[in-house]
């Protein structure tokens, strides 16, 4: 009877410690979607608000400092180097339009740990120049660096 008492005390105590940690992935994975959301939402408002490209380059260059990872930042220094304002790696090279705000989406990818999945819409034209709705999907790897949750990679 001893031995059944103990077990269940055991079962109960994993149970609830497993909900717990449960209970603390969904808080900090609604704050990575937040930071994501932020980070997406600012990136893209320089691309599409921003003419002047010496300014360009300063707001970009500020947001990769406070959410890439040092890792990333030194990837993407490096790309800038061989490809100016051409070549994005956050975006893959995707645009982005006003559309862009209102179907901005970020989700936990349900396979891959520390992966998000970043999905929009924006409006461009084929090559026949016929106008046509782009879906873009952004596969973000987020890390801890510090105290804070960092963009890592996108593919």
């Amino acid at each position: 009877m001893r031995r059944l008492c103990y077990s269940f005390f055991y079962y109960v105590l994993f149970l609830s410690s497993s909900h717990c940690a449960n209970a603390q992935n969904n808080v900090i994975d609604k704050q990575i979607i937040e930071m994501l959301t932020i980070f997406y939402t600012a990136h893209n408002s320089a691309w599409i608000n921003t003419e002047d490209n010496f300014v360009l380059v300063k707001k970009l260059d500020s947001l990769q400092k406070k959410y890439c990872s040092l890792r990333f930042q030194k990837v993407i220094k490096k790309e800038f180097k061989l490809g100016g304002l051409d070549h994005d790696l956050l975006t893959n090279d995707e645009g982005a339009d006003a559309n862009f705000f209102k179907t901005l989406k970020v989700e936990k990818d349900k396979v891959n740990q520390n992966v998000y999945s970043v999905s929009y819409t924006y409006h461009t034209k084929d090559p026949s120049y016929r106008p046509i709705d782009k879906k873009v999907i952004l596969h973000v790897t987020v890390v801890k660096e510090g105290d804070s949750y960092k963009i890592d990679s996108v593919r």
